[in-house]
């Protein structure tokens, strides 16, 4: 019994004492000045400053604000990026239809986009979202398509041998194949997308924890600017995680 909490308990464990270690000898390089607390800060500053930002309540304002354009600019991605995916995947057509603007979004710069975003759709959350949308969407959309596209062919073909039609092939075979594709998609976008978000907020927004690195970086306070980074980082860990734990309850589905 205790060996078994331990197995499922060691990936978390193992992540924590990695954690601990990089954070103690952080603590240790400043500490013992090999290099000054103002270009870094050091991890016990920086527990201080996350108390101070949560009693005085500014970390809820600019977490919830940046949760909310991630969790919206994400969402739409997840759909978007999923439903055309899977139709291209499928549809060979829909494919070569989608290409120019798939590998568009892959290779521009779309931050460079952020003066017409804001012409578009205005400035401050819209284009948070909106950049936060073309940034994750590429990933999202392009695996799910390998994934619907590369199926193994031997299952395509016992399916078959057993009389699966088209439809049967799509719903049982195709989709539960390319979970894999579609949940590494996901992984790759939540980076982009928090990227979205930071970066659009770093431009133009007046809230946000991207407006909170701007504004403390623009006075020279490092410590409360590494707060806001390590909240950022935060974020991106328990959605990270929290896919992994969705893409095993779709073992059973895949099997």
């Amino acid at each position: 019994m205790i060996g078994m909490t331990f197995q499922r308990l060691k990936p978390v464990l193992c992540g924590a004492f990695s954690f601990g270690v990089i954070f103690t000898v952080w603590e240790l390089v400043v500490v013992t000045g090999l290099m000054d607390a103002f270009f870094a800060s050091m991890p016990s500053d920086i527990g201080l400053g996350l108390v101070d930002q949560i009693r005085s309540g500014e970390l809820f304002i600019n977490a919830r604000v940046s949760l909310m354009e991630f969790i919206i600019g994400f969402g739409l991605a997840i759909v978007v990026g999923i439903a055309l995916g899977v139709l291209a995947g499928w549809y060979r057509t829909v494919e070569y239809a989608l290409d120019p603007f798939v590998w568009f979004l892959y290779s521009a710069p779309l931050i460079a986009f952020y003066p017409m975003f804001v012409v578009w759709v205005g400035l401050g959350t819209p284009t948070v979202i909106l950049i936060t949308f073309l940034l994750s969407v590429t990933p999202i959309l392009v695996n799910t398509l390998t994934g619907i596209k590369n199926v193994n062919p031997e299952l395509v073909r016992a399916a078959i041998s057993f009389g699966a039609k088209r439809r049967d092939l799509f719903i049982k075979v195709a989709l539960p194949a390319s979970v894999p594709m579609v949940m590494a998609g996901l992984r790759l976008g939540i980076g982009r997308a928090l990227t979205g978000v930071i970066i659009a907020e770093l431009f133009g927004s007046n809230a946000g924890l991207g407006h909170s690195i701007a504004y403390y970086a623009g006075l020279l306070k490092t410590t409360e600017m590494m707060t806001s980074l390590v909240v950022v980082v935060c974020i991106g860990v328990v959605f990270t995680q929290g896919l992994g734990y969705l893409e095993s309850k779709f073992d059973s589905w895949r099997t």
